[in-house]
């Protein structure tokens, strides 16, 4: 080791606070990069487990016939692995309530399958052999058959067929109601032994209206030979998923089609056909590590540049005996590099270790929040890639951050840096301050002011921490607030768990309000409703709607220019008790809406959809139809009869009542009207009953059973819950992480605001000893440091708030590109960043004083910032 390294070691050494600090700094930044990207990689990878879980772990399944083009399918080398499930045929479920689903449906699946698929035991084990059997506990909770563990069943297996075309289970049954038949043909008999019984499959498995009911056996190898005319389902998982939509768009002139497409693993390893999704994500992914880039390289940068002016004096007596430009460059080089050594480690380490326990400690409240049901836990999962990219940016970043500083070091003449005359250049006009400054705070205020001008590198290190503090918490939080938005906007939103629909009457027969009253009265349902619906059409002046429309309209041929407008029109008719309440939340008035002289509604006026055309979702009104205006609608009962109403559109509400839609689908719009008004209307011949649960999942069997027993048909009940569970753990999972990206950023944040200041304060050690010895009181020095805190403070936000308002547009430009929203501000996080800047910089500073209040002002005066 050269006699240069030996003396910068002695320097680090001797001057513990020093060195101590710059390496908190790279430790922090470290900390941030890896905290960051392990709290990112970790979300991925328990989204990405959690969505296995709820539909399996595969990209796509193609659907063939022929031995010839499984062949082809499964040695193509873009294929990591694959799964096989042959159709094994139906067979009636003799006693099955559901009259919409009499099958049951045999699948047979390759050993691979069984982990593919998302089978999920309840009772029992998987079948080892083609003559075991696994049940789906959804025959007897829907269909009301029950099966024994252990029972020997013999089934008659067929197909079905309607005007001699073979039917699947993406195939609804045709029931008679439906005016198309179908028949089924039986092809043979199969025995199975029931070895157990699973959780109904999701519907990107079994659709809700599939006719057979799911169950499972071994698939014979030797079957695969000759397929007889039975479907092949290939679930494939492909090497590189973000080459996964190539291979779709090039197989689609197969006579083999791909059958399903699991978009969600797909999007979350990294694939998307969506544009507008694609944008979103590498736009919020740019921003967002922009700014942590930002905030390392100040934290690392501040820490380095009071580090390297501190030992200007020592740049300039080892320049007087003879050292070299060159050598002292090196010198701060290997400082830095002796700092990184221990810097990066540990702030790596620190980051894996802070989000691992945040992890950990998160893991209980997961479990309660999704359920006992989904059994995925919350698991740190550090990408090593990630972790590389932290370590060399960070070296980089020092590197650079010794670098700038010591550059102009070596330019200061040897005699400059020994009596460090570099940093304070004073001349009258540089500290002068105005006599309103010395009037409204005082001798403190003006000394305070003048202590900030005499060194403004210190200062402006000190404000741009604090502004890098004000623009990481207001950007995280609009950061969170629109991706929360934008996850909510895109998912259908129910307000509901369970439907119950009940079609081909005029009236509600007592049995069913009997039913109703008991479902309702359940420890477990909090709401209920309901409702029945007729269909309608308005016709409207160009005027009374938005132009977008209007233009739709003439461009698709529907109108032409100057006619009227014809607007579908959902008339819900909501059962009184339901009505009421829901008019006393939105603080209407009763009278208004139960005047049966005429038919006063509130109109629900909301679209939302996928517009093909611009690749985003998009949320708009139709009417601008003031309220209190009357519109006639033609309404159609099912014999074709026309009959021609006005109705007032009394109020808008942007909420619904339960079993509503949210939003008004396809151009139309939804009124809400209260049934005593249209009793004596008797068009609707379809009525639904709706139910919200705390545990939907404890309760179902519950209503099953009071239907049975009141001789109504369960299987029309549609547990809805079952089918946005997953939409609905995924916002919560987003808000729960987005909740604490803001805490991981305020927590940085505060951490770089108290290293500064504290270093900061720690140097003026010499300047606060002096100013003691001129006589300053305890009370007017405390003025001063107060004074000093709000300057801080207040230059921070004047460059902090605008800059963040900035940003914050920048993230609303790029969740815009996938969803539409307004723009709008994160008002709590901006009043809460104001208190909290001023808050941290008054405790850190009073902090640092505490440790140096008491310290003798002849040793302060002695010191050495070597």
């Amino acid at each position: 080791m050269n006699i240069m390294n030996r003396i910068t070691l002695k320097g680090l050494k001797k001057n513990k606070t020093r060195t101590i600090v710059t390496i908190i700094g790279v430790i922090l930044s470290t900390a941030m990069i890896t905290a960051v990207t392990s709290f990112a990689s970790s979300l991925q990878h328990f989204l990405i487990n959690y969505t296995t879980y709820g539909i399996g772990n595969w990209h796509i399944r193609i659907k063939t016939r022929t031995i010839d083009e499984y062949q082809d399918i499964i040695e193509d080398n873009q294929i990591k692995k694959y799964s096989v499930v042959k159709d094994g045929g139906y067979a009636p479920l003799v006693g099955s309530k559901n009259e919409y689903k009499p099958y049951l449906y045999i699948m047979e699946l390759d050993n691979k399958a069984f982990d593919t698929l998302p089978i999920h035991i309840t009772q029992g084990r998987l079948p080892k052999n083609s003559k075991e059997v696994l049940l789906s506990e959804h025959i007897l909770y829907n269909g009301g058959v029950e099966f024994k563990l252990g029972q020997e069943i013999s089934l008659e297996v067929g197909a079905r067929y309607s005007d001699g075309y073979k039917l699947d289970q993406q195939n609804s049954f045709h029931h008679i109601d439906t005016g198309e038949t179908e028949e089924f043909i039986a092809s043979g008999t199969r025995s199975f032994t029931v070895v157990g019984f699973f959780e109904r499959f999701p519907t990107e498995i079994e659709n809700f209206a599939a006719p057979g009911y799911s169950i499972l056996t071994c698939l014979d190898d030797s079957s695969l030979t000759s397929l007889e005319d039975s479907d092949l389902y290939i679930y494939i998982n492909f090497k590189n998923p973000r080459k996964a939509f190539n291979y779709i768009d090039n197989y689609q002139d197969h006579d083999y089609h791909i059958d399903s497409i699991n978009y969600d693993i797909l999007q979350l390893e990294g694939s998307s056909d969506i544009s507008g999704f694609n944008a979103v994500i590498y736009g919020l992914s740019g921003i967002i590590m922009t700014i942590i880039i930002i905030g390392s390289v100040a934290l690392i940068y501040n820490s380095f540049s009071i580090s390297v002016s501190e030992r200007r004096k020592q740049f300039g007596l080892l320049s007087s005996v003879g050292a070299t430009r060159k050598q002292l460059m090196n010198s701060v080089f290997f400082e830095s590099l002796f700092i990184a050594v221990i810097g990066i480690p540990l702030g790596i380490c620190s980051g894996i270790l802070g989000i691992g326990i945040t992890l950990h400690q998160l893991r209980d409240n997961f479990i309660i929040m999704l359920g006992e049901r989904i059994p995925v836990e919350l698991t740190l999962n550090v990408s090593v890639p990630s972790v590389i990219a932290a370590v060399i940016f960070s070296l980089i970043t020092i590197l650079i951050s010794a670098y700038i500083p010591a550059r102009r070091t070596k330019k200061i003449s040897a005699i400059d840096a020994v009596r460090q005359t570099a940093d304070i250049k004073l001349t009258y006009k540089k500290v002068k301050t105005s006599k309103l400054t010395r009037k409204i705070f005082g001798i403190e205020g003006d000394l305070a002011l003048k202590n900030l001008k005499r060194n403004k590198k210190r200062y402006r290190s000190t404000v741009f921490s604090l502004f890098i503090s004000v623009l990481l918490f207001i950007t995280a939080s609009s950061f969170s607030m629109y991706l929360t938005d934008s996850v909510e906007n895109v998912y259908d939103k129910y307000n509901y768990d369970f439907r119950y629909a009940v079609s081909g009457t005029t009236d509600i027969s007592e049995e069913y309000l009997v039913a109703y009253e008991n479902i309702r009265n359940l420890d477990g349902i909090y709401d209920s409703s309901i409702i029945k619906k007729i269909y309608g059409t308005a016709y409207l002046k160009k005027e009374q709607l938005e132009a977008f429309y209007y233009s739709d309209m003439i461009e698709n041929g529907s109108i032409n220019d100057g006619d009227d407008i014809p607007l579908h029109v959902d008339i819900y008719k909501v059962d009184h008790e339901t009505f009421i309440n829901y008019i006393e939340k939105l603080g209407l008035k009763k009278d208004k809406f139960q005047n049966t002289e005429e038919i006063t509604a509130i109109a629900i006026d909301r679209q939302h959809y996928y517009d093909d055309k611009e690749e985003r979702f998009k949320n708009t009104k139709l009417l601008k139809v003031k309220p209190d205006t009357h519109i006639t609608i033609d309404l159609n009962n099912d014999d074709g009869d026309t009959i021609s109403t006005s109705i007032v559109l009394g109020a808008y509400a942007d909420t619904v009542p339960i079993g509503i839609p949210e939003y008004s689908y396809d151009y139309s719009i939804t009124l809400l009207i209260d049934e005593d008004i249209l009793k004596d209307f008797d068009w609707f011949h379809m009525f639904y009953m709706f139910f919200s649960a705390k545990k939907p999942f404890d309760v179902e069997h519950q209503i099953v059973k009071i239907l049975n027993d009141a001789g109504l048909d369960s299987g029309n009940l549609y547990n809805i819950a079952e089918d946005v569970e997953y939409e609905r753990n995924i916002i919560l999972i987003i808000k729960v992480f987005a909740y604490g990206f803001i805490i991981l950023m305020s927590l940085i944040s505060v951490t770089n605001v108290f290293n500064t200041i504290t270093t900061n304060i720690n140097l003026r050690r010499r300047e606060f000893a002096m100013l003691k010895s001129v006589g300053i009181t305890g009370k007017g020095f405390n003025k001063m440091l107060n004074y000093e805190c709000i300057f801080y403070g207040l230059k921070a936000l004047i460059y902090g708030i605008p800059t963040s308002i900035f940003i914050t547009y920048l993230i609303y430009l790029s969740i815009d590109e996938g969803v539409e929203t307004s723009f709008y501000m994160p008002a709590h996080s901006i009043l809460i960043s104001i208190l909290s800047i001023f808050l941290v910089v008054f405790i850190s500073m009073m902090y640092s004083m505490k440790k140096i209040r008491k310290e003798n002002i002849l040793d302060a005066l002695k010191n050495e910032n070597l």
